[in-house]
């Protein structure tokens, strides 16, 4: 899933439920999922797609 544009979110197992967490960065960090609507989300097209999402916001927080 992808949130306005640059936010790469995932539904995983964590701590023993199923978790919306935000992957920018690229570490995951828990996500409040209600402000998702369907005009500010979509799903990926591939997992690629997704995963450069997060490259790019890692690159980011390295400067």
């Amino acid at each position: 899933m992808i949130k306005e544009f640059d936010i790469p979110l995932a539904k995983i197992p964590l701590d023993g439920k199923t978790q919306w967490v935000n992957w920018f960065g690229g570490v995951p960090s828990a996500c409040d999922v209600t402000r998702l609507r369907v005009d500010n989300n979509w799903p990926a097209q591939s997992f690629d797609e997704w995963a450069s999402l997060v490259a790019a916001s890692m690159r980011q927080q390295l400067g």
